[in-house]
């Protein structure tokens, strides 16, 4: 029969040898890459979460550099993730001066 201290290193043997495996598969892993839209560059896009006033989520803002746009999204279920698309912003327009 086993005693206390065999258990002990064989569960910390155990656990060494679980980390070594989680260390190798998380190196082989692609990075996501986040693409900017209409076949844009990665790094062409900039996100940025802020928490409206008042409420409990946050909605997810997206400058495309390439296109000069700001996409906002809003969760519609927190639980599973999904979002939906709030509107677009055609920033070169906003900021050129023209009320037009």
């Amino acid at each position: 029969m086993l005693n206390k201290k065999s258990v002990i290193v064989a569960l910390v043997g155990l656990n060494m040898v679980l980390l070594l495996l989680l260390l190798v598969q998380t190196g082989t892993l692609a990075l996501p890459r986040a693409m900017a839209l209409a076949g844009g560059k990665a790094g062409n896009v900039a996100v940025v979460t802020a928490k409206p006033s008042g409420q409990s989520f946050d909605v997810v803002y997206v400058v495309d550099q390439a296109t000069d746009q700001l996409i906002a999204f809003a969760p519609v279920n927190i639980q599973n993730g999904q979002y939906k698309h709030l509107g677009t912003r055609d920033l070169a327009k906003d900021f050129s001066g023209k009320t037009n």
